[in-house]
């Protein structure tokens, strides 16, 4: 039985939408008994907005960023999932544009879509999850996919990232590896698994590792990690010199106000007798002669 009345036709489309993040594809109004020719006329009307083929929002108002994600999904098969970049962007680990829309998919649906740039590669029942009613990839399948197309810094920060967010599970990628072998930058991601994986360093991201790597190269004493002054964790202490080594991120360290609060940091710890020193990302990482010869003598001051 069709639904002609305009009204009920609203509510059907409303209904819809309302679970869909304001849009709906033509299949479901058909199979909610709007009839053909009454999907037409709420196009022609304004009432329904094309997105992509066979896909509208309901009403005039602009579409949210899970508007759109869902609009792609919908313009797919059933299967298909938000993936890659659009897909690391939900789950927080990086931030990129909502348009192109990165969508895995086992058909060819959804390719004429200049704004849905479509991945076709199987995906594994394990390897997507449904979120805010949104299907997506799951966090470790999304970084074996990105492995694929982001290098050195780039792939670093993103494992970073999903380690900070506790999205990071070496058990689950090296599963995911496994399902998807010969994969393109399966390698880089392996190396990247095997430096982040829990040891008796206790330090909590690559910079930090890259820090002890440079005290143990240049023969340095052995600093404490996150050792605890006044309630605060500090990156690398050295208790005997009352010697502080802070390894401040670009991501976490950049802004005005990340560096007023850094500066207070320190203040507050000179104040308590220690001497605060800190390193970036790229002095760490490009320049370890230097730090490590700017350690020796700060240890060596007192001796």
């Amino acid at each position: 039985m069709r639904v002609e009345s305009p009204k009920h036709r609203d509510r059907a489309a409303g209904a819809l939408a309302d679970r869909q993040h304001g849009v709906v594809s033509r299949e479901q109004l058909l199979a909610a008994g709007v009839g053909r020719g009454a999907v037409v006329r709420a196009v022609d009307a304004g009432r329904l907005r094309p997105v992509f083929r066979g896909v509208y929002a309901v009403g005039h108002v602009a579409l949210s960023r899970e508007g759109w994600w869902m609009a792609a999904l919908l313009a797919c098969d059933e299967g298909a999932a938000l993936s890659h970049r659009t897909a690391a962007t939900l789950w927080g680990l990086m931030t990129g544009p909502t348009l192109p829309i990165d969508v895995t998919t086992s058909t060819d649906r959804g390719r004429k879509h200049r704004q849905i740039a479509t991945h076709r590669t199987p995906l594994a029942p394990l390897d997507a999850l449904v979120r805010d009613n949104l299907r997506v990839t799951t966090p470790s399948r999304t970084l074996v996919d990105l492995a694929a197309t982001l290098k050195g810094r780039a792939l670093r920060e993103l494992v970073e990232r999903a380690q900070d967010l506790g999205r990071f599970d070496p058990d689950e990628i090296q599963d995911t590896l496994t399902r998807t072998p010969r994969r393109p930058g399966t390698r880089r991601l392996q190396d990247l698994i095997t430096l982040l994986a829990p040891d008796d360093d206790n330090a909590r991201s690559h910079l930090e590792r890259l820090f002890l790597a440079l005290t143990r190269k240049a023969r340095l004493p052995t600093p404490v990690p996150n050792h605890e002054i006044a309630g605060r964790r500090r990156d690398f202490a050295w208790p005997d010199q009352r010697l502080v080594a802070e390894t401040d991120g670009y991501r976490y360290h950049s802004s005005r106000e990340a560096k007023r609060r850094d500066n207070r940091r320190d203040r507050q710890l000179t104040a308590l007798g220690w001497r605060p020193v800190r390193f970036t990302y790229e002095e760490v990482a490009f320049e370890p002669a230097e730090v490590a010869g700017e350690l020796a003598q700060l240890l060596d001051r007192d001796n």
